[in-house]
């Protein structure tokens, strides 16, 4: 199976270097023109399944990367929640800590496990319901992490925080390779 993976459009929270997690953020002005540009790559595709994040911000970057009203929303794709730290700004030191396992989960949110679990969960479904096709999925910076793990047998002990995806560039991940940035210039 070939997964296309797009991380959501900038937001105002992005910018201002805010967690996001599950508050529901929308696409900035800059958002809205990075999902566009993806759309420009992603029309050289056509895909057996389409997956999408509850959360807005996702769903805005499908509808400008890839009008379709064939998709299917899935809570396994919603971000990491920050629990009591959404809407705050920390440390890249502290955030990065999060991201290794054996951390106690945050406060009303959730541990880097809880996160790998649901993901690798979602991800073994896909590729059991479509092992020779090609899906796309649209979700989050956190969730990207540990989709990488999933899809390129990385160990989930190691801290995932180095794998999150930038934001609205459509990435291939195929089983057993590394993934590949996709450019207008690229088609496989």
């Amino acid at each position: 199976m070939d997964l296309i993976y797009l991380r959501h459009g900038k937001t105002d929270w992005n910018d201002r270097g805010l967690l996001q997690g599950r508050t529901d953020i929308p696409l900035n002005e800059e958002g809205l023109a990075q999902a566009k540009a993806a759309g420009e790559i992603l029309k050289n595709y056509t895909f057996d399944a389409v997956y999408c994040s509850p959360l807005s911000r996702a769903v805005q970057t499908l509808a400008m990367a890839y009008p379709t009203k064939s998709f299917v929303t899935d809570a396994r794709l919603a971000e990491w929640s920050f629990g009591v730290l959404e809407g705050k700004c920390v440390s890249e030191e502290y955030f990065r800590s999060f991201w290794s396992f054996g951390q106690e989960p945050l406060e009303d949110g959730e541990s880097i496990e809880d996160v790998v679990a649901r993901v690798f969960d979602f991800y073994n479904e896909i590729k059991a319901k479509h092992p020779d096709g090609r899906v796309l999925v649209v979700s989050h910076g956190g969730v990207s992490g540990a989709m990488h793990a999933a899809v390129c047998g990385i160990s989930p002990d190691e801290n995932l925080r180095k794998y999150c995806l930038p934001n609205a560039v459509p990435v291939l991940f195929r089983a057993g390779s590394e993934p590949v940035l996709l450019t207008e210039d690229f088609y496989d």
